[in-house]
């Protein structure tokens, strides 16, 4: 009897020893998974990705940049309607003015688009 005893507390030593084992591999994955979380979760990371998904996404990419375009106008509109003036009645213009140009050429941008193409596709470049 003491011989099956001393097997069983081997045979449970070594059962003690894999779960161990086992127990500090999945502690090692667990800490690789959280480590991998915190750096996809950086704003870095999530700033990166964001624009991944707007260059790699055809529709996405024109409508961003058309929207900076137009933006861009807007402000530039807005700049020289207000310049350094410190009239309230000028900023309001200068605001309606940016609202205007933007929209004016976000809604211009396709045909612009389709001129630059037929410029594009008849051998002129301007």
């Amino acid at each position: 009897m003491k011989n099956s005893s001393i097997s069983g507390k081997d045979a449970l030593a070594t059962k003690i020893r894999e779960l161990e084992f086992l127990q500090s591999q999945q502690m090692d994955d667990l800490r690789q998974s959280f480590t991998d979380l915190t750096e996809s979760i950086s704003p870095g990371n999530l700033f990166k990705n964001a624009i991944r998904t707007v260059v790699s996404t055809p529709g996405l990419r024109s409508t961003a940049l058309d929207t900076a375009i137009s933006t861009g106008a807007g402000l530039l509109g807005r700049k020289m309607v207000v310049r350094n003036s410190g009239s309230i009645l000028r900023k309001i213009a200068g605001a309606a003015v940016q609202f205007f140009v933007s929209n004016l050429v976000r809604n211009k941008m396709p045909d612009i688009k389709d001129k630059i193409g037929e410029h594009q596709t008849n051998g002129v470049h301007r």
